[in-house]
């Protein structure tokens, strides 16, 4: 893995309903995922509720991924840390357990300027894998603007994708690129809100945990070939569940409760504090299915 291309899961965590790290979901859903096809998979990610585990965890959701991958797709592994040097650590450990690259967004509120840059400098020095640059600021405080980016990534040769989800995405997105020119690929998230307008303005994929990849996969691929009519047409058939799924706060756990549903993971639990689903978001969570026939349309591979 160099430049991120494509579309890349970014797995959830299931637990057992008495809170525990479901393992054997985790097993399930991995080769599930794998199996739609998917360019690959970011593991420890915001929405793998990684700021929820503990550091054993994460070592397990590591382990076994990684063991049930066999090496079959790229596996990016989140190592975002406060400090440098428990970064450079975290960092360190994925690329030891077999990562190929590392997703590492900007420490809690800190500034665009030399001291950041230096931050990346040393990550980047301190590992032989590639670095995804989060940009996210409701994860840290931090907004970077297109040529804040342009400056991590001409000062840190180790940063070969940008995971940009601070709208305007497609605006900045295009921005950030007339800077950086090829010297980076640029991917989207946010479920997968705004990935056709992404790829209009320059984006190279999405890296995100939208509950089926493999409509995100249907329009990647309808685009790289050259059929924007097809891959236009499967975003807006089903854009009322990628907008349903990407409610804010309670994104995490519609997710899983379609996973759940999928038979991809036995249990929809997520780790507190977080919202759950009420009986009205889940009559409309299964409105929008019935709606869209996402369902039927994209069975899981069992």
């Amino acid at each position: 893995m160099n430049q991120i291309e494509g579309v890349y899961n970014i797995l959830t965590t299931p637990f057992q309903p008495d809170g525990s790290l479901d393992e054997a979901s985790l097993r399930r859903l991995t080769n599930a995922i794998i199996s739609m096809g998917v360019d690959g998979i970011t593991i420890l990610g915001v929405a793998g509720e990684a700021q929820k585990l503990t550091e054993s965890e994460r070592a397990r959701v590591v382990a076994t991924v990684m063991e049930v991958n066999a090496g079959r797709v790229p596996i990016v592994v989140g190592a975002s840390r406060d400090g440098t040097e428990p970064a450079i650590t975290a960092c360190r450990a994925a690329q030891e357990a077999g990562a190929a690259g590392v997703m590492v967004a900007p420490p809690t509120f800190a500034q665009p300027g030399p001291a950041l840059i230096e931050h990346f400098r040393r990550i980047g020095e301190a590992i032989d894998i590639p670095i995804v640059l989060q940009d996210y600021p409701p994860v840290n405080g931090v907004t970077l603007s297109p040529r804040a980016m342009a400056d991590l990534v001409e000062a840190v040769p180790a940063i070969t994708t940008i995971k940009l989800e601070d709208a305007p995405t497609p605006q900045r997105i295009a921005q950030t690129l007339s800077l950086t020119g090829d010297r980076v690929s640029i991917v989207g998230g946010i479920g997968g809100m705004y990935l056709l307008d992404e790829l209009r303005r320059g984006g190279s994929g999405t890296m995100t945990g939208f509950a089926f990849p493999e409509v995100l996969l249907a329009i990647c691929r309808a685009w790289e070939r050259g059929d924007q009519r097809t891959a236009a047409a499967t975003y807006y058939k089903y854009l009322p569940i990628i907008i349903f799924e990407g409610q804010p706060k309670v994104g995490v756990a519609i997710r899983k409760e379609v996973l759940r549903r999928r038979g991809l993971i036995d249990c929809a639990r997520i780790r507190q504090p977080g919202l759950t689903l009420d009986d009205g978001t889940l009559a409309g969570l299964l409105a929008t299915l019935e709606f869209t026939g996402v369902e039927q349309a994209f069975p899981a591979p069992l």
